[in-house]
């Protein structure tokens, strides 16, 4: 594409600089529509005449796709002034792959220019997207949140036609509430390596399904496509990351339970976290964890923590070393989101070398069980030792229920078990068996995508069902419909 050629129109402009506006006004990240890199972004990349479009692709939120269309309607009401010329040129110096624009964005003068670019009228700060707060602050009144709640009906009560002008997507949007202990890289948005951080990080992943999505897949571009983010119309996309302050995580976590439930979408305020393996990558975590959101059709919180795994076959012994350091920190996530959001419930997967890490925050836990809304844990394919497993399994008998999946085919658990010269608990061979532990033998799963043989859990059909029956239903062994119960033995296999 010929970006030399690309043309803005003045409503263009009036939104991109309306947006910019509201972003530079608050530091909160959930009263914003998108964020301002998006924005340079957008304004750099998206073809002549579909500027609005491209960016209304790329919101997740409902919220913020009502309010931006709000604005949309209502362009022709912003009015630009003088500085908009040159916030303008300043809009068209942005780097088109973004490596910039972030200093861009953080440079003062760009923000005074944007400031002194646009002025919005009195029927605009009405709706959400504004919240009232910069232009009643000017005026030295600061609106009250029953004020705004007032405020904000009185605007939807006059929408009356605003949902019949919303367009279906091929593609369902969700919000991933990431914790990592991944050292956060320097340059431009926000990216995650494979090294360790040494804190945890809290944030937001902004993820689409496509319509087209096959249950159990993470729908990638080939590695020769040129556009390696993916098509949402096709493939697994992350949108959008965000970090922020634990605070402001957790009130966003709040605040995405309580209108979900309103608005009838969540039955309950209940939580699902997933905790990755080896050999993965920041944003694979982020794939599997909407991917198991949208097939479990899970109608709660998607977590996830993500630690410090470098993302490469040949990493396994630093990984191994990085997923024990994480233990603290899977702590103190754990503890924030089961004492500080009022779940109801929480349902853990852990995969492959993951459930080192949680497994040795759950044997030490200075909490009381009993206190902590944890319902099911699922160990999938668990990198551990067997004889260390069978010591950590005395506090299983604190939780609902606690499903082991494992397989004599796995063959990443039976090279680690070469490696370590021990059997692992994930290798069933022999399966572990012990009070207050539903194992399950899935041996007969085959391989997967992969060709590891080391996904099953959430790559083939009848695992995938039977973790569906788990996690939706919270259903016990004897419940289910596609495993049976070895005579003799006191655990399941795969049908």
């Amino acid at each position: 594409m010929d970006r030399t050629n690309i043309e803005r129109t003045s409503a263009d402009l009036a939104i991109a600089l309306a947006i910019l506006h509201q972003n530079f006004s608050t530091n909160l990240s959930y009263k914003r529509i998108i964020s301002s890199t998006q924005i340079l972004l957008c304004w750099k990349n998206a073809p002549t005449g579909t500027f609005v479009e491209v960016l209304e692709s790329r919101i997740l939120k409902k919220s913020a796709l009502h309010e931006f269309k709000y604005l949309t309607k209502n362009a022709d009401k912003v009015r630009l002034l003088a500085a908009a010329t040159e916030a303008r040129a300043m809009l068209d110096s942005a780097d088109n792959r973004g490596h910039d624009n972030l200093k861009i964005i953080k440079n003062d003068h760009f923000r005074f220019i944007i400031e002194q670019s646009v002025r919005l009228p009195q029927e605009l700060i009405i709706g959400e997207w504004i919240v009232g707060r910069m232009q009643a602050q000017r005026i030295g009144q600061l609106l009250t949140k029953s004020e705004l709640h007032n405020i904000r009906s009185l605007w939807w009560k006059s929408e009356k036609n605003f949902e019949s002008d919303t367009v279906s997507e091929p593609f369902t949007r969700y919000v991933v509430h990431y914790g990592t202990d991944r050292l956060q890289e320097p340059g431009t948005g926000v990216k995650f390596g494979g090294y360790r951080g040494g804190k945890v990080t809290y944030g937001l992943a902004e993820v689409s399904i496509p319509d087209t999505h096959i249950r159990g897949q993470t729908e990638r571009p080939s590695m020769w496509s040129y556009n390696q983010k993916g098509n949402p119309n096709k493939h697994i996309v992350i949108h959008n990351v965000e970090t922020c302050e634990l605070t402001e995580w957790l009130e966003q976590a709040r605040s995405y339970l309580e209108k979900a439930i309103k608005a009838q979408e969540f039955g309950s305020q209940e939580g699902l976290l997933f905790i990755h393996g080896y050999n993965v990558n920041f944003e694979e975590a982020i794939w599997r964890s909407a991917q198991l959101c949208h097939d479990l059709k899970f109608q709660g919180l998607m977590m996830c923590f993500s630690w410090a795994s470098l993302g490469i076959t040949k990493g396994y012994i630093p990984d191994t070393a990085s997923v024990d350091a994480s233990a603290l920190h899977l702590e103190e996530y754990l503890t924030h989101i089961t004492k500080e959001l009022n779940l109801s419930a929480l349902h853990i997967i852990a995969h492959s070398m993951g459930n080192r890490a949680l497994l040795s925050v759950l044997e030490k836990w200075t909490v009381v069980p009993s206190d902590v809304p944890i319902s099911q844990i699922v160990l999938a394919a668990p990198d551990i030792d067997s004889d260390r497993f069978k010591q950590i399994g005395r506090v299983f008998n604190s939780y609902e229920q606690v499903t082991l999946y494992a397989s004599k085919t796995d063959r990443a658990i039976l090279a680690s078990a070469k490696v370590h010269k021990n059997p692992r608990a994930g290798g069933a061979d022999p399966m572990i068996v012990m009070n207050h532990l539903s194992a399950i033998d899935v041996s007969s799963a085959g391989k997967d995508m992969f060709g590891l043989g080391h996904s099953y859990f959430a790559n083939t059909s009848k695992v995938f069902s039977d973790l569906f029956s788990i996690i939706r239903h919270r259903h016990k062994p004897s419940q289910r419909v596609d495993i049976r119960k070895i005579k003799g033995k006191n655990y399941w296999e795969l049908t």
